[in-house]
């Protein structure tokens, strides 16, 4: 065969290349998703980069419309460094009490936020059915410091050993009083030295006739129905009202029935506080001490923003709950708020830096700017600053010194809300008058046994 001339050759080349030109363009291959997605060429011709799609973090709350608009400037400052974020705030109103019933709605119908925020005597049941991440891992693999929140706090977060959030903040129970009620009733202030002897005969010389038409109207002190105060005259008593383990019922205990026994006689027996009825346009003891129908009462440093904002001015501060004569020992309750994360969440991880941010000392100074000083910072250096120790005038340092004797309420287990619930009925058929203290705990116990059983 011969060879091919080198100008034959460069004429079938340029034949092939003609042929070539003129065939029908091949069919593109499909990219991959992940970089379809990710470049666009715009009408310059210049391929940009397309924007990551945003990340959604859903997250439940129960706030008033104040705290409500304060997270939402909060987040701000949050999405200015997270713009690949977007956080959406579902308010719970009208769910139960601290939207627990709506949430365990929300959670049973596939419905979960990422994002929770909880509280003592709610999150546990959560925690106890696997609804909760433990955060451990994140900690570890981050080192994250815990020590700059209050020991209190992160031990407020755990349950049976396992972190389940990160603390928003906590709430122990101090005594309120209205300075100007005992100036002019010539008593004087409450003392580190106070006892249940003390405050029952201050509360005595409080509690009068004002206008003189031979009715009682003004009262030394408003009592509450509620666990989280007289949880702290038991403790002071000595006294106990469950187990540790939570398993069983101590109320029974003299040293209990004691302490509860003083505690409901302030209102059925010695009649220093407003019996049912009688301010029927007041709801509770917050709205008889602002409206100076009782001079004390007891609540926790959340009060201290409606004490300053009342309507009408009067001078206040805040007491060391008074000690048991018996023990020479105050008791007191410590709550904890916290965010938790969703087992299922599918954004677990900008969850948990989410969380960080607002439970950080940043968020924290910005929180009590926008807010005010309400419970207690969970972050030590925020709640130890002049600006939330001495909000409203009020002597703060009582209040972080009340944490020595604080801890955590009867109420830390998988059902306590079914412990409280019958609890809260059996002491409001004392105050009316239709059983004794005895017979009140007594029925407690036996009620509450099952409610501990099924908890374990």
């Amino acid at each position: 065969m011969r060879a091919i001339s080198r100008r034959v050759l460069l004429s079938l080349l340029v034949v092939m290349l003609v042929l070539s030109a003129c065939a029908p363009a091949a069919a593109p291959t499909q990219p991959a998703k992940a970089t379809e997605a990710a470049t666009q060429v715009p009408a310059g011709g210049q391929p940009t980069q397309k924007p990551a799609e945003k990340v959604k973090i859903r997250a439940t709350v129960w706030l008033g419309e104040q705290e409500l608009e304060a997270l939402g400037k909060l987040t701000d400052e949050y999405l200015k460094t997270h713009e690949n974020v977007e956080v959406e705030w579902i308010n719970i109103v009208g769910g139960g009490p601290y939207g627990r019933d709506k949430l365990q709605t929300m959670i049973a119908g596939g419905d979960a936020p990422d994002v929770m925020m909880l509280n003592t005597g709610q999150f546990e049941g959560l925690a106890a059915r696997g609804a909760l991440l433990a955060l451990d891992d994140f900690v570890q693999k981050e080192g994250f410091d815990l020590s700059i929140y209050w020991p209190q706090a992160v031990d407020g977060c755990r349950y049976k050993g396992k972190l389940y959030g990160l603390p928003r903040d906590i709430s122990n129970v101090i005594l309120y009083y209205n300075k100007d009620m005992f100036d002019e009733a010539g008593v004087a202030y409450p003392t580190e030295d106070w006892t249940w002897d003390d405050f029952l005969k201050a509360a005595q010389a409080l509690t009068k006739d004002r206008d003189g038409d031979g009715k009682i109207d003004q009262w030394g002190f408003g009592l509450l129905n509620i666990v989280w105060v007289w949880a702290g005259f038991v403790w002071a008593n000595g006294g106990e009202v469950l187990s540790p383990d939570r398993t069983e019922c101590l109320l029974t205990d003299p040293k209990t029935v004691e302490a509860l026994q003083f505690y409901y006689d302030l209102q059925t027996k010695y009649e220093v506080s407003p019996p049912p009825g009688a301010l029927p346009e007041q709801a509770w003891a917050g709205d008889w001490i602002l409206t100076e129908a009782v001079a004390m009462g007891f609540f926790g440093p959340w009060w201290r923003p409606a004490m300053v904002a009342k309507e009408r001015p009067f001078k206040w501060d805040v007491a060391y709950p008074p000690k048991s004569p018996s023990t020479g020992k105050r008791g007191s309750v410590v709550y904890t708020d916290m965010w938790g994360i969703y087992s299922g969440s599918r954004v677990a991880e900008q969850a948990w830096d989410l969380i960080k941010f607002l439970t950080s000392q940043k968020a924290q100074e910005l929180w009590t700017e926008l807010i005010g000083a309400r419970s207690i910072s969970p972050v030590k250096a925020v709640a130890q600053s002049d600006a939330w120790l001495h909000y409203g005038g009020s002597t703060g340092e009582i209040i972080l010194d009340s944490l020595s004797f604080s801890q955590a309420p009867p109420v830390n287990f998988g059902n306590a809300n079914e412990a409280e619930t019958i609890w809260d009925q059996e002491f409001g058929l004392v105050i009316a008058g239709e059983q004794t203290v005895q017979q009140a705990v007594t029925k407690i116990c036996e009620q509450i046994a099952p409610v501990l059983a099924s908890s374990q």
